[in-house]
């Protein structure tokens, strides 16, 4: 489980989430530019694609897709594709450098707050769906003559044909749709001796609009994504919103089966409901005509403005249209690096797609008889299991590593309590992790701690840099300086990765012929000889996406930064 949400269900979440708030941004400039010219059910029409764009665990890649034009960097480097390495230390084959860290390593205190967040949200949503349920049960259904064949009729009238129960209970403070596998129409205690049937017809059409859209089941879905996405403030306003033109929408489809010629009789029964009861309650799976007053301008605004009109309006159809296709699509660069990533490429090096337990996991149990690495396609018989020291897991005796398929290896060990593990995938002078058609693995390497002990933690974060010299985004520097110092927050491994950034704007400093990027005794400050140049920006990355051998004695990488300043003109 840790593995599935550490490599696969964490990266679809965060993707799918600004992916949503882009086209958020989109549906809500639309729906203001627009708004005189689409229906409410068209505009509740565009929240539908935001939801759908949030539930797809998958995307097709196209080349007119938004997201080829809007792309989320996932570090902070630029053109990835023109990196090089500068001085570039040889790792041993107990310390192979790291690829493929995972999505948000160095925090991964942020899946738990998450799932607290999920958890706590969820429980709510249960309990007070169980609560509102417990009360309504206990009440016994409207038998009045008169109301339930005016309901009858409505359903007729709308072709609605699900069996529709009113209960008038305390639990509500205005009339709401409850459930959609039972529905009932709530009104509040007394409500049909307050409301003639003429005001009882406009409810019952708006709160039956409810049932013929589907408007629960839907309400249920968002209830479920804005759940997932708690953290995402976009989503909750996207939410609020859709919640907001549904009402319209309904009043729209009511006032389109009345019998009145215009909207006046049911805009004054809305003011009734508004000036003698308060909000409905929220729930998704509630639907109430009054669950906003604050919404009540902008409805009896359509309401005095409504047309019946038939046919689909081509303007919406064409604004949903071309909405869908730019942004329920995915940029084909990513897809492709996706689908690589998850299938691989005959020919092509094999990648790790998944560690067990996940990379830089914390309290893993003592207990635990295995490991596992997965790679994205089918491998040989072969494996290296690479590293040493105190540091790798004691196999078993008698145990030896196997293949658990073609793709998965296992490897025993015997695990200690509060100790910090680290295990390597190939290295310079192993490489029998290879895949079928016999192309090694790039060596890789993973870590975790057990329970028990927390000394390790900290050993499991990325390095930090704390002091540049010259200073990052220095002006005007000497031209004398014959050397770039770069300081750490914790003891260095011996590699380094000074990386050309690939802007063709900026330059990467000469080094003098014969001269070696260095690190001090400490090894924390790494040392680069430069001959530098009047009035030239420089830019550096210390690491980059290929080129990561900036790690922490431990064998953490370094996010990767950019240094960059400029020199004196003379």
């Amino acid at each position: 489980m840790d593995d599935f949400i550490g490599s696969r269900f964490w990266p679809w979440l965060l993707k799918s989430s600004w992916q949503a708030a882009v086209l958020i941004v989109l549906v809500l400039l639309l729906n203001w530019a627009l708004e005189r010219r689409i229906s409410p059910r068209w505009r509740h029409g565009l929240w539908l694609i935001v939801a759908l764009r949030l539930a797809l665990p998958w995307t097709i890649p196209s080349p007119v897709s938004l997201f080829n034009v809007v792309k989320f960097s996932k570090a902070p480097t630029t053109g990835g594709d023109s990196i090089g390495p500068a001085n570039i230390a040889e790792p041993t084959a107990t310390q192979p450098p790291i690829t493929l860290p995972r999505a948000g390593e160095g925090y991964s205190w942020l899946p738990l707050v998450w799932g607290a967040g999920v958890f706590g949200l969820g429980i709510w949503l249960v309990f007070t769906h169980w609560r509102l349920v417990r009360r309504v049960s206990a009440r016994r259904p409207l038998i009045d003559g008169a109301v339930m064949n005016l309901l009858e009729d409505c359903k007729e009238t709308m072709g609605v044909r699900v069996p529709v129960t009113l209960v008038e209970t305390e639990a509500v403070d205005g009339p709401c749709l409850f459930g959609f596998l039972r529905p009932r129409l709530l009104l509040p205690l007394g409500f049909t001796r307050h409301f003639t049937l003429d005001e009882l017809r406009h409810v019952f059409l708006h709160e039956l609009g409810h049932v013929k859209r589907h408007d629960i089941p839907i309400g249920w879905l968002t209830a479920v994504l804005q759940i997932l996405h708690w953290f995402n403030p976009l989503v909750w306003l996207a939410f609020s919103r859709m919640r907001a033109d549904r009402e319209l929408a309904c009043d729209a489809l009511a006032l389109s089966y009345a019998k009145e010629p215009d909207g006046k009789p049911y805009g004054q029964t809305i003011v009734k409901l508004l000036t003698s009861f308060g909000d409905s309650l929220r729930g998704p799976s509630l639907a109430g005509i009054v669950e906003d007053k604050n919404q009540m301008k902008e409805r009896i605004t359509m309401i005095a403005k409504f047309q019946k009109t038939r046919g689909v309006p081509v303007l919406a159809a064409v604004v949903a249209s071309v909405l869908g296709v730019l942004t329920l699509t995915d940029c084909q660069s990513a897809t492709t690096e996706t689908n690589a990533l998850a299938t691989g490429t005959p020919g092509t090096a094999p990648v790790v797609i998944a560690f067990s337990p996940w990379n830089a996991a914390k309290n893993v149990d003592p207990d635990l008889k295995e490991i596992s690495v997965t790679f994205n396609q089918d491998m040989g018989q072969g494996m290296s299991w690479t590293g040493g020291g105190p540091e790798y897991p004691t196999i078993p005796e008698g145990a030896h590593a196997r293949w658990r398929d073609r793709r998965t290896c296992v490897l025993p060990v015997k695990l200690e309590r509060g100790h910090l593990y680290r295990v390597g995938i190939n290295s310079t002078s192993y490489q029998n992790f290879r895949s079928a058609s016999g192309v090694p693995a790039q060596p890789s390497v993973f870590y975790f701690s057990t329970r028990g002990s927390n000394q390790y933690i900290y050993q499991m974060l990325p390095p930090r840099l704390v002091a540049y010299d010259p200073p990052n985004g220095a002006k005007d520097v000497s031209t004398a300086t014959s050397e770039l110092r770069v300081t750490f927050n914790v003891t260095m491994g011996r590699g380094m990765s000074w990386c050309m950034t690939g802007d063709t704007d900026h330059d990467f400093p000469k080094t003098p012929e014969g001269a070696k990027s260095y690190w001090t005794a400490d090894r924390q400050t790494c040392v680069l000889p430069v001959e530098l140049k009047p009035g030239t920006t420089y830019r550096i990355s210390l690491n980059a996406a290929d080129y990561i051998n900036f790690q922490s004695v431990t064998g953490v990488p370094l996010k990767p930064v950019i240094y960059t300043f400029r020199t004196s003109d003379n």
